[in-house]
């Protein structure tokens, strides 16, 4: 054989390979229609998943940036509650720091009440994101088999991370998950 008969038996055997592939890949098509929309309505449930999964953290986030800053608080004013220790003369405070001391013990056990308020929410979000994270690895386990099942084993599948980043979601777009 001279060098034009192999060249032209080569691109003869990469057309028929080429046919055969794209054939296959046209059967494909038609053959997995159904389960390709089965695809794309997983893809749309995980991707509403994902993002309430990153809606939630940064709630969460939110809301125990905001615990610490009352926990700080709180401390604060323990301090200011157990100064009135040094007063205490025979197991009683004077008379007339009594008025004062209930006062500050009020306004102390009020601050608690708030804070166990932000944290009862925060506890809401954490379960509400466990929640999310639970039904966004169902969803992606369920693409990836019927992925597979049809032979695409490396399908993707964003992270809820990025999916954030593809709508823009940041720390602003938490407000409505930092106060459920």
């Amino acid at each position: 054989m001279r060098g034009r008969q192999r060249l032209g038996a080569l691109l003869l055997l990469l057309a028929v390979l080429l046919a055969v592939k794209l054939g296959q890949q046209v059967y494909r098509w038609f053959a997995y229609d159904e389960e390709r929309a089965q695809l794309q309505a997983l893809s749309t449930r995980l991707e509403g998943a994902g993002l309430e999964v990153m809606r939630t953290q940064l709630g969460a986030d939110s809301l125990r940036a905001r615990i610490e800053a009352l926990d700080e608080d709180l401390a604060e004013r323990k301090r200011e509650v157990g100064a009135y220790d040094r007063h205490v003369r025979g197991g009683a405070l004077p008379s007339d720091l009594y008025p004062a001391y209930r006062e500050t013990l009020g306004e102390y056990n009020r601050r608690v009440e708030g804070r166990n308020e932000v944290y009862g929410r925060w506890q809401e979000v954490v379960h509400r994101n466990h929640a999310a994270v639970n039904r966004y690895n169902a969803l992606a386990d369920s693409i990836r088999a019927l992925a597979d099942r049809i032979g695409e084993p490396y399908y993707r599948i964003p992270s809820p991370v990025e999916l954030a980043v593809e709508r823009g979601l940041g720390r602003d777009s938490a407000r409505g998950a930092r106060d459920p």
